[in-house]
């Protein structure tokens, strides 16, 4: 017994994820669960909050589509750092 692919009806393997012929994803067989993905929230970074305990921001420098620079003070060792 195999899974028939939803798009173009092909006969696949039990074990395959998309079908052999189209590559359309195949649903799950019985008995599998799906992986959920857990998203953390985003915690904003404003002047005067403190990260990992350590850092307190002091400014934004720049962002880009990667990220953002900030200009932070480790108050464990009591210096300004970027």
């Amino acid at each position: 017994m195999g899974i028939e692919c939803p798009k173009c009806h092909f006969e696949n393997p039990d074990d395959t994820l998309y079908c052999g012929k189209c590559a359309t994803p195949l649903p799950p067989s019985e008995g599998v669960s799906e992986t959920k993905t857990l998203e953390t929230p985003v915690r904003k970074l404003t002047k005067g909050t403190t990260f990992a305990d350590r850092y307190e921001i002091l400014e934004e420098l720049g962002k880009s589509g990667m990220g953002k620079v900030y200009k932070a003070h480790d108050t464990e060792i009591k210096k300004s750092c970027t």
